[in-house]
């Protein structure tokens, strides 16, 4: 069946929060699958796109992810110097969480390679995901300018503070769309945006389907009890 296979760089640095992209690949991925009985018959001519990965980071030696040494990493495939160097133009740019910004100084420790390479694809990019505070590091590569967005309501506020002020931030979303950029709340928000995604796509019965396989109940792009869990407003 014809189908487009899409590229997708995982941007990835150590402190990165690995549940922000690892099981939304995995539904992605399970388009790759669509001729088999994964998909029932019925539906195997709508899953049109499949899904080709890059894991990108400063090195290429394992990334510790958040909560390191107590947790697991993971290996990139790919370093950002020789993505750039290469000058291969990725469909799918992703953007999970990563290093915390320092909560005294207020400043952002995300790689200045990472920020570089985003930079770089961001303009001819047919999408940009974030989940969680991966929407901090859209801000400080300029992605973000001009267009409104949503992140983890931990570090709303410090969002806000460090970021330019030409970004609407909105504090009551599971995710936001505005053009072809995609922001989400903190990690499980980041699943419930990628089967948004999966639908923007595909159309509503393969992504319902893929959320069969995974068995995640559906949520509203504005269902966010956080935004008031954590004080950011007075009402919803």
């Amino acid at each position: 069946m014809p189908h487009t296979t899409l590229s997708v760089a995982v941007c990835i640095c150590d402190d990165t929060t690995l549940t922000d992209f690892i099981p939304p690949c995995e539904i992605m991925s399970s388009a790759n699958f669509a001729e088999t009985p994964l998909f029932p018959e019925h539906l195997q001519a709508e899953v049109t796109y499949r899904f080709r990965f890059e894991f990108i980071a400063p090195s290429m030696r394992p990334i510790a992810a958040v909560f390191m040494p107590f947790g697991p990493s993971i290996n990139p495939t790919k370093t950002y110097n020789d993505a750039l160097k290469e000058g291969y133009q990725y469909d799918i740019i992703w953007v999970p969480a990563g290093p915390m910004p320092n909560m005294i100084t207020k400043t952002d420790r995300t790689p200045q390679i990472e920020l570089d390479f985003i930079k770089a694809q961001a303009p001819k990019a047919k999408y940009i995901l974030s989940v969680c505070g991966g929407s901090i590091i859209l801000a400080m590569a300029g992605v973000l300018s001009g267009k409104r967005a949503t992140s983890n309501k931990l570090f709303f506020r410090v969002a806000e503070e460090i970021s330019p002020k030409d970004i609407t931030w909105v504090p009551v979303a599971r995710w936001v769309v505005d053009g072809n950029v995609w922001t989400s709340s903190g990690v499980t928000s980041g699943i419930d945006m990628t089967l948004a995604f999966m639908e923007h796509l595909m159309g509503r019965s393969v992504a319902q389907h893929m959320r069969s396989q995974v068995e995640v109940i559906e949520h509203k792009q504005d269902e966010d009890p956080f935004g008031v869990y954590s004080a950011l407003l007075d009402t919803v």
